[in-house]
């Protein structure tokens, strides 16, 4: 598509599509735009000075846009890198732990097998004693399992160890 110069407006020629069809004008179109606009003048109505510079100051300001919108993507993806490590790293140290606590509870409750205890449980209910002697520990859905006299206990819901005997 070819556009040709107003008119009155002290420029002639065209100026292509390539220029004109672009949603948001770069620094580069913008240079030739201003090129071709030297290039095409009438030269018995010369572009004004101030004309020039203002064109001149509106071209500095788009690269110094240009520049700023740069450093601030670099900078948020950085920031946004940096959270998503952190949260990895979050997420791997919280992982190990809830591990190591598992592992913990698991030795705790086979040091415990054959042993009689008691052991406070805090439901929602409320709050109950369960004693007996530990006859099974078993790891079950991610958790620690203990069998007393006949009872499933899981060791997160007690609040409360005692060895009897």
């Amino acid at each position: 598509m070819q556009v040709s110069a107003a008119a009155g407006n002290g420029y002639q020629g065209t100026y292509s599509s390539a220029v004109l069809d672009k949603s948001g004008m770069g620094k580069d179109a913008f240079l030739q735009l201003l090129v071709n606009q030297l290039r095409n003048q009438d030269p018995l109505n010369p572009v004004n000075d101030k004309e020039f510079l203002a064109q001149m100051a509106q071209f500095s300001t788009l690269e110094q846009m240009q520049n700023l919108n740069q450093s601030f993507e670099k900078g948020l993806s950085g920031i946004i890198e940096a959270v998503d490590i952190g949260l990895y790293d979050n997420f791997k140290a919280l992982m190990s732990i809830n591990n190591n606590l598992i592992m913990q509870q698991n030795f705790q409750a086979m040091n415990l097998l054959g042993r009689e205890i008691s052991v406070v449980l805090e439901p929602a209910e409320g709050e109950e004693t369960v004693a007996g002697t530990v006859q099974r520990v078993a790891f079950k859905d991610g958790r620690v399992q203990m069998e007393i006299d006949g009872r499933l206990i899981y060791m997160d819901e007690a609040v409360q160890f005692e060895i009897i005997g």
